[in-house]
This record gives C-alpha cells, sequence and structure tokens, in this order.
C-alpha cells in the first residue's frame, strides 16, 4: 500500500498547532494503514457525496494525548486504484465549522 498527501496537509499542521504530536499521530496511522490496507484497519468508513470517487474517513488515535479516537483526529483520504491511497485532509472536529465547510474543502482539495 503506498500512502500520500495532498500538498495542503501541512496547512492542515498549522491549524493543529496547540495538539500534542499530531505529525506523529498520522506518521503512526499511515503505518498501521500501509500494513493492515483498507479492510482491516479500523475506525475507515466510506464518505458519501463525492460521486464515483472513493472517499473514505477513518479517526486517528492521538499520540501524546490522554484520550480516544473520539476525541482525536480525523483523515479524509481517497483510494487511488486498489494500492495508493492520497490524504486530503487531516483535521480534528472543531477546525472546520460545519460538515459543509468540510465537504467543500475536499472538494476543493480533489481538484
Amino acid at each position: 500500500m503506498e500512502v500520500s498527501r495532498h500538498d495542503a496537509i501541512e496547512k492542515d499542521f498549522r491549524a493543529l498547532r496547540r495538539s500534542a504530536a499530531p505529525q506523529e499521530s498520522l506518521e503512526a496511522w499511515e503505518r498501521l494503514f500501509c500494513l493492515k490496507g483498507l479492510r482491516e484497519t479500523p475506525a475507515i468508513d466510506a464518505f458519501p457525496g463525492f460521486g464515483g470517487r472513493k472517499i473514505f474517513k477513518g479517526r486517528v488515535v492521538p499520540l501524546k494525548e490522554n484520550v480516544g479516537k473520539s476525541k482525536g483526529y480525523r483523515v479524509i483520504f481517497e483510494m487511488i486504484g486498489e494500492s495508493h491511497c492520497n490524504i486530503l485532509v487531516f483535521s480534528r472536529h472543531g477546525v472546520y465549522h460545519s460538515e459543509t465547510d468540510l465537504m467543500a474543502l475536499i472538494k476543493e482539495r480533489l481538484n
């Protein structure tokens, strides 16, 4: 499994600067995803509303914080073929104002 990141992920990290270890948390999730794949990685669901594109959302456990997945990070990614994943958005609840804002951000990054 190959994982790549959208160019704007660095902007997402800057928005999470108050969090303890966002970059390390995403890297740990990427390693798990590469090892387990789409079907076996826990907490991944399809993200509807993008037509024929295979967009998924997943939860990332925050490292160096004493909280669970629900208070953790959210990763949105597109599957390109069977073995390539492109991470589009890495965020935390509250960084974007509504689900509509998140959908608009995803659509912007898909273009």
